[in-house]
């Protein structure tokens, strides 16, 4: 019981961390997200350098100082000077506690990779059942 329970984790674990690519940017950086422009898409700039473009179904947020994760909505949030407030969310946070802001973008590549391993667990299940079957007893046979 406790294998499969450990499966069944890995497996969320697994697609919900592992399809997306996740951008450390700067918040000031991630201040740009508060409104959609004229296109609802605001590009930003992550840590690395790289330009990224943040739309209303970007998973945003920020990581605190103890390393907990918050989401935040993108164009429907405030962040002044001292504090971001996330309305969405009912969130509130000082600017001194924040770590860094999060952008996560859908991997093309990572999930491909997820929905092949699934395909493969199903077929090989499937293959080990087939090949590790007894013979069918028929009632008649001594």
């Amino acid at each position: 019981m406790l294998r499969k329970l450990i499966a069944i984790s890995l497996i969320v674990l697994v697609t919900q961390i592992g399809c997306y690519n996740t951008y450390n940017v700067a918040l000031d950086e991630l201040a740009k997200a508060q409104e959609g422009g004229s296109l609802a898409a605001v590009k930003i700039k992550t840590e690395a350098g790289q330009d990224v473009v943040v739309t209303e179904n970007t998973k945003i947020g920020v990581t605190d100082k103890s390393g907990v994760y918050h989401a935040v909505s993108p164009f429907n949030f405030t962040m002044s000077q001292n504090q971001l407030i996330a309305p969405d969310e009912d969130f509130l946070i000082s600017k001194s506690e924040i770590e860094s802001g999060n952008v996560k973008l859908v991997s093309g590549t990572k999930t491909a990779l997820v929905v092949l391993s699934g395909f493969a667990a199903v077929i090989g299940g499937a293959l080990y059942v087939t090949l590790t079957a007894e013979e069918e007893k028929g009632f008649g046979s001594n």
